[in-house]
């Protein structure tokens, strides 16, 4: 009957909008890639997602919602992210590192289309960039592997080197870093595909360099301590002690043959490494603590989506496993001491739902909800003209159906379907029992 066929219709759209929560537009599911704070400003937040990014101006009471389009990227690909000290934001994407300075519109930096790879804040305002760019006779491209330093939020970039042999022709900087309490110090990790021999095979070569003036040189820096590692081994900076710049901890990714991965600090710049922990999964977050704890040290925090959260009081030689630590993605500190970690918002057939796609804590004890993707409303508001107005915000109906969040009743959405309430059966005929149980046909 009509009314049957309505139901059923809406029951089927239920379904594919359930459905749909477990898959982004890009055929990921929604999660949380990284965490921002603009420094000095701790207020002012921003979280990638696997669906764009999200901004907060009041430490996470409220959020606004932009598209991936309005950043310059898709497909499958996690923007680096960086706030200036003005509050302007940086991030990489396929077409060259961009900055937002209105809120609204990422333009193009002085580096045009060259491809960056990582980014860094220096305590004293200098921004830096790392360019991985092969060359590119397509799009008229130099290659140009260079760490560039600004001192004026981005505008103009008048320092530039490059660490390593100036015959590599494919290098890859995968993550750089400023000591804290030095703005002279700077490290970066990456890695070169170079063929030893003419015509041979290519292989990667594990690069670690070390700035001792503000990027103006680089040296190398050992890997005694790191090897053995694999052909697919990846290095990563993960933390400097906020008061010591030759205290550094790395992530070595890939350490088998399988997700293994593995957490090694140095003590002297780089000059030796010692292994502190390993895991036979991603240690997706780790943090470096800022104040140093009763004993003298910095607390060290792992975080991982499925062996659990550890803590370490006496700088990795012992740790302890943290009770009732959601599923963890990655984890950052701001200046307050607060941790915040990207968390399981709806979970899957592996990993347990936390209710929340960000938590955060201060005692490594309780865990509090920061925010549900089902409580977004907000998409960020732009003039006309912008992509984030034209494109972005025409999005937002559609997209919160997949989500499962309510726009707020600005955007004019249509009523969610779960909302619309089901016609009513027809009245019952006088036939009596019998007539009723035919109906059923």
């Amino acid at each position: 009957m009509a009314w049957r066929s309505t139901v059923v219709a809406l029951l089927a759209l239920l379904v594919v909008a359930a459905a749909a929560r477990g898959a982004a537009a890009n055929g990921r599911p929604p999660a949380t890639s990284s965490i921002t704070f603009r420094e000095g400003h701790e207020n002012e937040i921003i979280a990638g997602l696997t669906f764009g990014l999200i901004f907060s101006r009041d430490n996470g009471q409220s959020w606004e919602w932009m598209c991936e389009n309005a950043i310059g990227y898709t497909g499958i690909y996690d923007p680096r992210y960086a706030f200036s000290n003005t509050g302007a934001l940086f991030a990489t994407t396929f077409d060259g590192l961009k900055v937002v300075r209105d809120r609204c519109t990422f333009n193009p930096m002085p580096s045009g289309v060259s491809f960056t790879s990582a980014t860094a804040t220096g305590p004293d305002g200098a921004f830096y960039f790392a360019l991985a760019q092969t060359a590119d006779a397509q799009k008229q491209l130099p290659a140009d592997f260079k760490i560039y330093k600004s001192t004026d939020d981005g505008v103009t970039f008048p320092i530039s080197a490059k660490p390593g042999r100036a015959d590599d022709t494919n290098v890859w900087w995968e993550t750089l870093m400023v000591a804290p309490s030095n703005a002279q110090r700077l490290y970066v990790t990456g890695y070169s595909y170079m063929a030893v021999e003419p015509g041979g095979e290519a292989v990667r070569t594990q690069l670690l360099f070390r700035s001792d003036d503000g990027a103006v040189s680089w040296q190398a820096m050992s890997t005694t301590g790191l090897e053995p590692m694999t052909p697919d081994s990846v290095i990563q900076l993960v933390g400097i002690t906020s008061d010591d710049p030759s205290h550094l901890y790395v992530r070595v990714k890939n350490i088998d043959a399988g997700e293994g991965e593995a957490i090694y600090v140095s003590t002297n710049a780089g000059e030796s490494w010692a292994l502190i922990n390993r895991k036979e999964d991603p240690i997706a977050g780790f943090v470096v603590r800022r104040a140093k704890n009763s004993q003298g040290k910095h607390d060290l925090v792992i975080g991982t989506k499925v062996l659990g959260a550890e803590v370490s009081h006496d700088d990795g030689k012992t740790w302890t496993a943290l009770a009732d630590a959601p599923h963890i993605g990655c984890l950052a500190e701001s200046s307050a001491g607060e941790i915040w970690a990207c968390t399981q918002n709806y979970g899957d057939r592996f990993v347990l739902s936390d209710m929340a796609g960000l938590m955060k804590t201060t005692d490594l004890v309780t865990w509090t909800r920061v925010l549900r993707y089902q409580d977004l409303s907000e998409a960020v508001t732009c003039p006309a003209g912008t992509l984030q107005k034209d494109l972005c915000a025409e999005m937002w109906c559609a997209l919160c159906v997949q989500l499962g969040c309510t726009p707020s009743a600005a955007y004019g959405c249509p009523m969610p379907v779960e909302a619309v309430p089901p016609p009513p059966p027809p009245p019952p005929t006088s036939g009596g029992c019998c007539d009723a149980g035919a109906a059923g046909g």
